[in-house]
């Protein structure tokens, strides 16, 4: 069966997560994805543990299901007229460069429709390409502090924190290959390209969205509340008879009827200042203890057992080595072995989109380093070379 984006060609200069996974999507759906890097590699290869070729696993997980080759464009006028010469003959230019540096080495979105009017060009930057902070460098704990994000996360009296998740990386790819899949779209329909901009802030406002809009109409600031569910109760981690975390969330109004049917306290649900999930809420100091009283008196099969036969939302508070044991994990195919060359089988990740049913195949392993004794070769010469 054909793959939806079988036939589009995306020049993939993109480091770290938000611009490369954006192309690691593509390429999963059939996109030829060429990456892009200097001779000696680029910096996301290293950031990291390293794998047997020497490769973090960061880079593995986002350079598989393309092909690389190195050209010094930074550097190097000849490189760059070949990089041109590519993006005549490319559908995508993705890139994650601040747009001055975009700018300094010609790789602008106006340099690059010269040559390619048909080209999609899809630049990821920290603050998006105007207003004051255009210029300033940024990565996914920067967005998460700017947008107040941190300033609601942790513990009621301790410090701000950053989630360790980089869900802001993550959701500006995600909405980046969106951008690019719609301006494809588009060009079916008008021939002609666009430009695509994402930028870490938007995904992180975006993302806190509700508690922005909650203080400009209201007033009210959301504070830090740890693992407790804002609006929304009883909402928290408990920890079982066996000393396990369990995360409990009753949000639905059919969720709390159920628990209290189960807990054998359904006068709870007919009264009247417990109906709304706002109301739970403000009575948290009297919910909140029958949650955890009634999973601290239980093992966590106990209470998995019973809150699944009771169809509610919960789940034991995993260790890394757990999540990949995961009968539902290794059932969905979230992470699939793919041979690594130097670094052998390594899990990866899958991709969490499906269509008809089954995911897209993982065909081509990450590119190799071309690692001598665990170090990259010093390549003297600017011409492209697949890796």
């Amino acid at each position: 069966m054909k793959r939806i984006f079988e036939g589009i060609r995306v020049l993939d200069l993109g480091r770290f997560v938000a611009a490369p996974y954006a192309a690691t999507l593509l390429a999963d759906f059939g996109a030829e994805v060429i990456r892009v890097e200097r001779s000696e590699g680029e910096d996301d290869r290293i950031l990291g543990l390293p794998s047997g070729s020497r490769d973090s696993y960061l880079y593995l997980n986002q350079a598989r299901n393309k092909k690389a080759i190195t050209l010094n464009f930074l550097t190097n006028e000849k490189a760059r007229k070949l990089l041109m010469e590519l993006a005549k003959k490319s559908d995508v230019f993705l890139h994650n460069f601040s747009p001055g540096v975009a700018t300094h080495f010609g790789i602008d979105y106006e340099k690059i429709i010269e040559v390619n009017p048909r080209i999609v060009y899809a630049e990821n930057s920290a603050f998006g390409s105007k207003g004051p902070y255009a210029e300033r460098l940024g990565f996914d704990q920067v967005a998460q502090a700017i947008s107040g994000a941190m300033s609601m996360t942790g513990q009621e009296d301790g410090p701000p924190l950053r989630t360790t998740i980089a869900y802001v990386d993550y959701s500006t790819a995600i909405l980046g290959a969106f951008g690019i899949a719609s301006a494809l779209y588009q060009r079916e329909l008008t021939g002609k390209g666009t430009k695509v901009e994402t930028s870490l802030l938007n995904t992180a406002v975006a993302a806190n969205a509700t508690a922005l809009s909650e203080y400009d109409a209201t007033g009210k600031i959301r504070t830090r509340k740890g693992n407790t569910g804002w609006y929304g109760a009883p909402s928290d981690t408990y920890m079982s008879k066996d000393g396990q975390w369990i995360i409990v969330a009753l949000i639905h109004p059919s969720h709390f009827a159920r628990f209290c049917k189960m807990i054998k306290r359904e006068d709870l649900k007919t009264r009247e200042d417990l109906q709304t999930a706002y109301d739970r809420f403000q009575h948290l100091g009297e919910l909140d203890p029958l949650v955890r009283d009634w999973v601290a008196a239980r093992t966590a099969e106990e209470v998995e057992l019973e809150f699944t036969k009771a169809k509610l939302p919960f789940s034991r508070v995993y260790e890394i080595p757990e999540v990949l044991k995961d009968p539902q994990v290794i059932s969905e195919q979230a992470m699939v072995h793919v041979d690594c060359r130097e670094s052998g089988q390594v899990k990866l990740v899958g991709t969490p989109v499906r269509l008809g049913g089954e995911p897209p195949k993982i065909t081509l392993p990450p590119p190799g380093s071309a690692s001598i004794t665990g170090r990259f070769i010093a390549v003297s010469w600017d011409t492209p070379r697949m890796i």
